[in-house]
């Protein structure tokens, strides 16, 4: 049975966070975008608050599971989302967190939501500390800077009009004037 509490409250979606939701039903997303949570499909602008992963294979978990705690805020969490008893899924509780231990997480929640099974991973307290230059702004970094080019030559042509031939000319004419004096 549902106990009424709001999705966003249950996943610990705040008001400002970045939230990210990979391989979601669609039932899942519109029942999240109808609380008003801003959704993203990608994992390209870190650090990301709350990551929800739906899951049917063990191989797709490990395939991700790097590359999500590697953008994740170090307070963010990382929701792992499982099919509740579907025949064809191999994800378990025990093999989530078997698989968390080794990329440095840790679970603290499990809930059920419809008829998906979910933990909650976050990193573990030693590796925050590692990780908090994620929660800062990057610096700015000053544009470059050119350094001068040597000095160009100055080369006196003829001011007019005409063709580049004449001017071609003009220039050889100038040029060998005193050559052969």
């Amino acid at each position: 049975g549902y106990t009424g509490t709001p999705l966003p409250k249950k996943l610990g979606i705040k008001a400002g966070h970045k939230v990210c939701l990979l391989n979601a039903p669609n039932a899942f997303e519109r029942r999240l975008a109808s609380q008003d949570v801003p959704i993203a499909h990608d994992l390209r602008l870190p650090p990301v608050d709350v990551v929800v992963l739906f899951v049917d294979r063990i191989v797709d978990l490990e395939r991700r599971m790097a590359d999500i705690s590697a953008r994740l805020h170090p307070a963010g969490g990382f929701w792992v989302a499982w099919p509740k008893k579907r025949r064809g899924s191999d994800v378990s509780e025990e093999v989530v967190r078997r698989i968390a231990l080794a990329c440095g997480m840790i679970d603290n929640k499990a809930v059920s939501i419809g008829d998906w099974d979910c933990v909650r991973l976050v990193l573990r307290a030693e590796h925050r500390d590692a990780v908090a230059y994620r929660a800062e702004p990057p610096p700015m970094l000053s544009r470059r800077v050119r350094r001068p080019t040597a000095p160009a030559r100055i080369i006196q042509r003829s001011s007019g009009a005409g063709s580049t031939l004449r001017r071609a000319r003009a220039s050889f004419h100038l040029d060998m004037r005193g050559v052969g004096d």
